[in-house]
């Protein structure tokens, strides 16, 4: 089926629309005495998810910002469109956990950004039911409405390659609602807006561990893009040129954080805890743990890029491939702990 181009113009959301509110959420993270320590804006796309807002918790407690000579500011978008065009905007530095279809698209149309690690391997999100509900499986979702979050991103990813795959089984394909965060899937899938909303640690675990929900598909299922970068960290490409060593610094801070989290797992959870004001108990917490290992979050290598081109273009963020020279210059992935 031909697809469209989506120019990236129609997924730009303005940077005020903020996850839970209509602004933008900023704080100032970082210790020292003014001017002891390089500032780094940075765009995180929600607050608390696992693979979010909690190895920047850590690295703040931790220490590893300060150890690096960085002090971060961040800014919670609504992820997607709204993350890619404040790096564009240039009113942040350095952003994570962003749909790599998104950035690659800006990238074509123009953008100055590059992407700097990986950030997230691997489809992890979960797509669930009320526990009442007919649904049991991704074909039993056929011709049904399943939310993803925003156009780009990897859920959007995953609701397209779910289709790929009811397709190839003869089977109607499912109707993608763009509903937004979790709480707002979880509203969708609780008034029967949509069959199916997708989640990933922390939210909803409870609800799922003790069956008032019920899993319909796992990310994991997606096997194709088991070895794929579906979530990066990308920068300003003016920011990459004036302040390189502050981006290598930061990266090697996250990886610290994440190599810290899955060492010290307890520890690490009362911190994400309270970074990201979660009511979840902490045995619920340590639940995420199930659906992560260290090596999908780690920063280098970026497997897929390949992958990552074609699926832009077939999905249509791409008009067509990537030179050699645009691949060198959008992976710019030389900053990131192992890549040298």
């Amino acid at each position: 089926m031909p697809k469209l181009i989506r120019r990236y113009a129609a997924i730009v959301v303005i940077v005020v629309s903020a996850v839970g509110c209509g602004a933008v959420e900023e704080a100032s993270q970082g210790g020292g005495q003014e001017g002891d320590l390089a500032p780094v804006r940075l765009a995180i796309p929600h607050r608390a998810l696992f693979t979010v807002g909690f190895p920047v918790y850590v690295a703040q407690e931790q220490g590893y910002y300060e150890d690096a000579g960085l002090e971060i500011e961040t800014t919670v978008t609504s992820g997607g469109g709204s993350t890619v065009q404040s790096v564009i905007s240039g009113s942040v530095d350095i952003a994570i956990e962003t749909g790599a279809l998104s950035v690659v698209g800006a990238y074509a149309e123009g953008a100055p950004i590059k992407i700097i690690s990986d950030s997230t391997t691997g489809i992890d999100v979960i797509w669930y039911a009320k526990s009442d509900s007919p649904y049991e499986t991704m074909q039993d979702l056929a011709g049904q409405k399943v939310g993803f979050s925003s156009p780009g991103s990897s859920t959007d990813l995953g609701i397209n390659t779910m289709n790929d795959i009811l397709r190839d089984e003869g089977l109607e394909e499912i109707s993608g609602e763009a509903v937004g965060s979790p709480p707002d899937q979880f509203t969708a899938v609780q008034t029967d807006q949509i069959a199916s909303g997708w989640t990933t640690p922390p939210f909803f675990l409870e609800e799922i561990n003790n069956g008032d929900l019920k899993t319909v598909v796992e990310g994991s299922e997606l096997e194709e893009y088991s070895d794929v970068a579906i979530r990066i960290n990308f920068a300003n490409a003016d920011y990459v040129e004036q302040s390189p060593e502050s981006v290598r610094a930061f990266l090697d801070a996250h990886q610290k954080a994440w190599d810290w989290i899955f060492d010290n797992r307890e520890e690490a959870v009362q911190i994400w805890k309270e970074g990201g004001e979660l009511e979840q108990d902490t045995e619920t917490l340590l639940t995420s743990f199930d659906y992560y290992t260290p090596e999908q979050v780690e920063l280098y290598p970026l497997s897929g890029q390949e992958k990552i081109v074609k699926d832009a273009i077939e999905y249509g963020f791409l008009e067509e491939e990537l030179s050699e020279e645009q691949m060198q210059d959008l992976f710019d992935l030389q900053y990131a702990p192992g890549a040298e």
